[in-house]
């Protein structure tokens, strides 16, 4: 589950950078989400973050913990409507020696994600 601040403004960006359907979504009285999320079949969760439950977003926390790897028949595609959505370059698409085409962006959110697929290998 993916802990941010925005809840409802991030569930709208992650449909727009990423085509997420909403499987679930809960809007709490206070403004805040609980949303289940699907991007191509792979299913996410994210809430607004809940210091008091030792819940924060990588921007009260000033970065991240972790990275996510989104793997897309196209990484160029996808990482391209993901920075046109409002995500930043960290690492543009590129082929990698170790036999991957990936990129890296950090969400509005501060969720860092890898975008690519592996490459094929010759015999």
């Amino acid at each position: 589950m993916l802990s941010v601040r925005h809840g409802a403004q991030a569930v709208e960006f992650y449909q727009e950078a990423f085509g997420a359907d909403v499987l679930f979504r809960l809007d709490g009285g206070d403004g805040g989400v609980v949303a289940q999320l699907s991007v191509n079949g792979a299913v996410f969760w994210l809430a607004d973050e809940s210091p008091e439950h030792l819940n924060f977003s990588p921007e009260t926390l000033g970065g991240g913990t972790v990275r996510l790897v989104m793997v897309v028949e196209d990484p160029d595609a996808a990482f391209d409507r993901a920075v046109r959505a409002g995500a930043v370059t960290v690492t543009p698409v590129a082929d990698q020696p170790y036999h991957w085409r990936v990129g890296r962006i950090v969400d509005p959110f501060g969720h860092h994600w890898e975008i690519g697929k592996p490459l094929a290998q010759d015999s």
